[in-house]
């Protein structure tokens, strides 16, 4: 069995290097980007999901969607459509919609986060590639896809 003095278990046990704190930040904001992505990969296609129920409902009920000036939004329902009807497809319309205000708001303010850690990421590293730039596309996309 091997012994050492007390001064080399001293010297090793406190002298372990640690990394530098830039280290540590650039690997958190790198697991907070891939953990927004990882968001942005379930709620874009739950978005997508959202307008397209919207746009069918929309599409098949023969109802003309209209959004005023200040985003109010509001139905013309076409005359021989039965009250009933017409009031449960302003239900579902306005359910939708606001399913699909919600996660727009989401999708946004993880873009605003991720964006704000892309750039702190772009001045350590001028070579980053963005992460981001596929899903802001997919996200316009979206939001053009979106006629309300």
């Amino acid at each position: 069995m091997l012994v050492y003095p007390l001064w080399v278990n001293y010297f090793f046990c406190n002298n372990i290097p640690k990394p530098a704190p830039y280290v540590n930040e650039t690997l958190k904001s790198n697991l907070d980007l891939l953990n927004i992505i990882s968001d942005l990969n379930t709620l874009l296609p739950q978005l997508g999901e959202f307008i397209n129920q919207f746009n069918n409902l929309v599409n098949q009920s023969g109802i003309n969607v209209v959004t005023d000036i200040m985003g109010n939004m509001s139905i013309d329902v076409p005359k021989d459509m039965p009250d009933s009807v017409a009031d449960n497809i302003s239900k579902r319309i306005g359910i939708i919609d606001r399913l699909i205000t919600t996660r727009g708001q989401q999708i946004n303010e993880l873009l605003q986060n991720g964006l704000t850690i892309e750039n702190r990421v772009k001045m350590e590293n001028p070579k980053y590639i963005s992460q981001l730039s596929d899903k802001i596309a997919e996200f316009k996309k979206l939001n053009d896809s979106f006629k309300h």
